[in-house]
């Protein structure tokens, strides 16, 4: 899968599924004129209505403001519905009945969870994204959200109690395909255009309920009137229903195929095909099957795992492909036969902490031995492999088990990067902890300091993916919380007057995120179509990465060229070392996010070639690459595959 071209169809799908809109919208306003113009050519003489009637009294003038109101009563609805579902992925899961499984949960099927989730995440490049359980016994599961970095997961509990740990595995690549397809931003949106439709159907059942409340005050010369707005709302619940097909005729266009992609993506993720096809016999086999209980089940059943609703408009216009269908393309030799699920035993040895520290896989390192060229690195942005996961789990078990567990809970977490931004030099850090112990909760400083013997275990490579691992435990904190947080992290990193790159590589990766989430930050939007409307800005970030990771000025010279050459540029300048900061770098990162999809893995392919530059790249310099593809949204595996835990 190519991760970019995928985010560029998906923008094409969402002008496709505009048009489908557009015609929807046509049709319920030619059927909301031609109900108005029939209740008022009767209203005016029932005995002579007909069809002749109907037409000689047809006025356009009425047309036009009926059609004005239909468009901007579903235009209105669609704003309220996309507004509502600003939130991201948070708000579609607790719609549904979602409750946040938290981080140190003692429940072992919960924790297996999150450890898929997890593995995954690092595997992939994100941060773990917050899991939600809903109460349903159905095997289903789905991600919402409107970019990886916010992603979220939902796993019913049904998914949880029959499925083992690879046919989970599977369910969540199949989610994690979604998220890297660009699928589930058009899921939110189609979510808002599609109830912005059925609000003409909502109007006409209030008018109904309306009249209800007339007819038992009226008096004698409003009974027509009463009888004519009952006609027109019955009518416009019966547009309602018509609004409904549309939408779900809709739904089943831009959903089918976007479901047997996910489904092997995920083969291609996990290289395990019985995973997932054994996840789809259970939901076959299952009394239950996939089906979701909450009355707003049928919003979001385009972006299920399965099938999440039943019906008759359903089996018309199925949003999924059939499930012998997906297990015939995923096992050919499929006998035709599922599998009645069985309650799941969850081993005492899948949880990471069970995993000794001896089981950590020193593999070849590609990167170190100058095997990784720049068009492999950019290859890997939103392709997961099974070699990705086993490292992940690597990593996961090289992290010392107090880190571990602090990052699961809030006070941990901000414990746990306040431990990594405190510096080694004595008389820094004793005036890091004096802006501490004023700004800082007095339990999370206490917490820090007892994290601090074991921050020197951390492997360098560890560090980013356990920032991940506490980025969804920081976004449960209250605003006035995070606010002293981010206070705390900023007075930290200036306490000795200068930020280093590892500081804004932790800064960046983290507060760019949580600054999202807490909407002190919009989300860049894609708007500059060619590479010249940031040239200033592709110099200096080029620039930056050749200077990091090539202390030679020459060598970082030639670095920049061949970043320009591998993107098929030669008009970006070298800015000299001292006219660069970090300041310049977040300014230019800002921009560069605006790229439209296709364009970012010019500008990542000339990054990983500048640090790629002399056949290697140090950790520094592989983190810092992953930074930059987490700030345009084009999330990026681990590179290294040599690095073990410090003695």
């Amino acid at each position: 899968m190519n991760f970019f071209e995928a985010q560029a169809r998906a923008k094409r799908q969402t002008s496709w599924m505009l048009l489908l809109f557009g015609l929807a919208v046509a049709g319920l306003i030619v059927l909301t004129n031609l109900l108005v113009m029939a209740l008022i050519t009767y209203n005016r003489d029932a005995r002579r209505f007909s069809g002749e009637t109907f037409w000689q009294q047809f006025d356009w003038s009425l047309f036009t403001t009926v059609a004005a109101a239909v468009t901007i009563l579903i235009v209105l609805g669609s704003v309220y519905k996309m507004v509502a579902l600003s939130g991201g992925g948070r708000v579609v899961a607790e719609m549904l009945g979602g409750g946040l499984i938290p981080r140190n949960t003692d429940d072992p099927a919960q924790r297996r969870l999150l450890n898929v989730v997890e593995e995954m995440a690092i595997a992939s490049g994100i941060p773990a994204p917050p899991v939600y359980l809903l109460n349903d016994m159905g095997i289903n599961a789905f991600a919402a959200g409107h970019s990886p970095n916010n992603a979220v997961i939902a796993v019913t509990r049904g998914a949880l109690t029959y499925l083992n740990r690879d046919e989970l595995q599977g369910v969540i690549a199949h989610e994690f395909s979604h998220i890297f397809n660009g699928d589930m931003r058009m899921n939110i949106r189609l979510m808002g255009v599609l109830h912005g439709i059925l609000l003409i159907g909502l109007a006409g059942y209030f008018l109904l309920r309306s009249t209800a409340f007339m007819r038992s005050s009226r008096n004698r010369n409003g009974g027509n009137v009463v009888v004519a707005l009952f006609a027109l709302g019955a009518g416009l619940v019966a547009i309602g229903y018509v609004g409904f097909f549309f939408g779900q005729w809709i739904k089943a266009t831009v959903s089918r195929q976007r479901e047997l992609l996910a489904d092997a993506t995920a083969v291609q993720y996990t290289r395990n095909n019985e995973g997932i096809a054994d996840a789809l016999k259970k939901i076959g086999g299952s009394t239950w099957g996939s089906l979701l209980e909450n009355p707003s089940a049928q919003q979001y059943s385009h972006a299920y795992f399965s099938v999440g609703v039943k019906g008759f408009l359903q089996s018309l216009f199925a949003t999924h492909p059939p499930l012998a269908l997906r297990i015939k393309r995923i096992e050919p030799r499929w006998d035709g036969k599922f599998i009645e699920p069985k309650v799941q035993e969850i081993a005492a040895d899948e949880a990471p902490e069970h995993i000794a520290a001896a089981k950590i896989t020193v593999m070849a390192g590609a990167v170190a031995a100058g095997m990784l060229n720049p068009d492999d690195a950019v290859a890997l942005v939103g392709n997961v492999k099974q070699e990705h996961v086993d490292l992940a789990r690597d990593i996961l078990a090289s992290i010392p088990d107090p880190l571990r567990q602090a990052a699961e809970e809030p006070f941990g977490a901000r414990a746990v990067i306040y431990g990594m931004l405190l510096d080694t030099k004595p008389e820094i850090l004793a005036k890091q902890q004096t802006l501490m112990s004023h700004l800082a909760d007095p339990a999370v400083m206490q917490h820090t300091t007892d994290l601090l013997p074991h921050l020197p275990k951390l492997p360098e490579a560890a560090r980013l993916p356990l920032v991940g691992v506490a980025l969804p435990v920081l976004r449960t904190l209250s605003m006035e919380q995070y606010r002293r947080f981010r206070a705390v992290v900023g007075s930290l990193i200036a306490a000795d007057k200068k930020v280093d790159l590892k500081e804004w590589i932790l800064q960046h990766f983290l507060i760019r995120q949580l600054d999202e989430h807490f909407n002190l930050r919009q989300r860049p939007k894609a708007k500059y179509s060619y590479l010249g409307a940031v040239k200033q800005e592709a110099e200096v970030l080029l620039s930056l990465l050749a200077h990091t990771e090539h202390t030679d000025d020459a060598a970082a010279e030639q670095a920049f060229k061949a970043g320009i050459a591998a993107a098929g540029t030669t008009a970006l300048k070298f800015v000299p070392r001292e006219q660069l900061s970090l300041d310049k770098l977040n300014e230019a990162i800002d921009k560069v996010a605006e790229l439209k999809p296709l364009l970012k893995p010019r500008i990542l392919k000339a990054c990983a070639a500048a640090i790629m530059f002399d056949g290697k790249a140090t950790i520094k310099g592989q983190e810092l690459l992953r930074t930059v593809a987490s700030c345009l949204d084009s999330p990026m595996p681990p590179l290294a595959k040599t690095w073990a835990s410090p003695s």
